[in-house]
């Protein structure tokens, strides 16, 4: 996953799902998510820590794909650390991971 991404960029962000039992070998069908947790200010950029409202992803394989727009309402989202969280359904399981830790970076 990138570990940086640049001021107000959309980036897709993505997040390689290991199954160590080895019954899990695509999360196509899984109906991916995410959510995305401003660690500097203690309040959720995208979704609400629930599964209910996180925000839809896409998934290949054993990969999640999160595209994140880096932008609220056109405002360029502060320069700072962010918790990416990603949430996947295994039969009647709903399984969260996270955190996937990346930070906002300004232009030089």
């Amino acid at each position: 996953m990138l570990t940086e991404v640049a001021q107000g960029s959309k980036e897709e962000l993505v997040v390689i799902i290991t199954d160590i039992h080895e019954v899990v070998d695509n999360l196509a069908s899984s109906v991916p998510k995410y959510d995305i947790w401003d660690n500097a200010n203690n309040v959720y950029k995208r979704g609400d820590g629930t599964y209910a409202n996180a925000v839809a992803a896409t998934a290949s394989g054993m990969k999640i794909l999160a595209e994140v727009d880096h932008n609220s309402a056109g405002v360029p989202w502060a320069v700072g650390d962010y918790s990416l969280f990603v949430w996947f359904t295994v039969g009647t399981q709903v399984v969260r991971k996270g955190p996937f830790e990346y930070s906002v970076v300004g232009g030089e």
